[in-house]
């Protein structure tokens, strides 16, 4: 979250002739290695009881589409996908949507 966060700024807040391709680039990968690590390795915390650190993930999840939606996460991660589209429907999720636009 903090290098999704990060990237944001430095696209939105930086002037433009001081942005780094090579930094947000880096900051993407620390974003993929995390996402593969949770592809590959979490399925049982991913199906376990609802607790706080999936919600704080759903949260994640949710800001990448939503600021970062080119990156398209989900390539190569189904499991994560599924998880993420199946966290997404739950009511709570919904209610504290940031809204559109």
């Amino acid at each position: 979250m903090d290098a999704a966060v990060l990237m944001r700024y430095e696209t939105v807040l930086r002037p433009e002739t001081q942005r780094s391709a090579e930094w947000l680039e880096a900051q993407w990968q620390k974003i993929a290695r995390s996402l593969d690590a949770l592809e590959t390795g979490w399925g049982g915390f991913l199906s376990g009881p609802l607790c706080a650190g999936q919600i704080a993930l759903g949260c994640a999840l949710g800001y990448l589409d939503f600021r970062h939606a080119a990156r398209s996460w989900r390539g190569g991660r189904p499991k994560l996908a599924q998880w993420a589209a199946q966290m997404a429907r739950r009511p709570s999720m919904q209610a504290t949507e940031p809204p559109a636009g």
